[in-house]
């Protein structure tokens, strides 16, 4: 059984200004720098060595990841299908926009109501391009060194749904969690430490 974490980027400058992203590649805060960097030295102080730290192509996730896997001695692969969700029309807007421009549907889609924000991929589709990418990256074979996957709080959170876990903290920047690849599919393990000392509410 091999061992995958997936954890989320750091801070990004639309994560500071509480602005839905998607698919608009936004580069990361000093702060998030920093937050990577933390990271990639906890991994490294526990014992974590991994020869590659996949990510997905935007640069707030692909910027991590190389700081990350410095400390790590990784070397970094990116693949645009771990991509966060694309946001439809919501990209580029606060939830107050969201809110004053398409009032009440936020609420329904955060209820499951609604199967995607309007123009942006449901969730079916983001785990399955998410799912696609696993055997392709980490071998049909459940045989191998860990490894680690740097993506974004929408399929980490879509992960926390499918697997019980608590969404919380692992979307949180730099938030994630251990899991196990038996060559076809995920199981859950366990979580990963929280770095989290900066208060900042965790954002599509």
């Amino acid at each position: 059984m091999r061992r995958l974490l997936i954890l989320r980027h750091g801070q990004s400058r639309w994560n500071a200004e509480g602005r839905w992203q998607g698919w608009i590649d936004v580069p990361l805060t000093d702060v998030g720098e920093a937050q990577a960097r933390a990271r990639g030295e906890a991994l490294a102080a526990d014992g974590v060595r991994v020869p590659v730290v996949y990510a997905s192509d935007l640069q707030r996730a692909a910027r991590t990841a190389e700081l990350l896997a410095a400390p790590i001695g990784a070397r970094v692969v990116l693949d645009d299908r771990l991509r966060e969700r694309h946001g439809g029309e919501w990209q580029g807007h606060t939830a107050t926009e969201i809110d004053e421009r398409w009032p009440g549907m936020r609420e329904r889609w955060r209820r499951r109501e609604l199967p995607a924000p309007p123009g942006a991929e449901s969730d079916a589709a983001v785990l399955a391009r998410f799912d696609g990418a696993l055997p392709d990256l980490l071998g049909p074979a459940p045989v191998g060194d860990d490894a680690i996957v740097v993506t974004h709080g929408g399929i980490l959170r879509l992960l926390a749904l499918r697997f019980g876990i608590k969404a919380r903290g692992v979307v949180e920047n730099v938030g994630g969690h251990w899991f196990h690849w038996d060559g076809a599919e995920l199981t859950a393990g366990e979580p990963l430490p929280s770095l989290r000392t900066d208060g900042i509410a965790a954002l599509e």
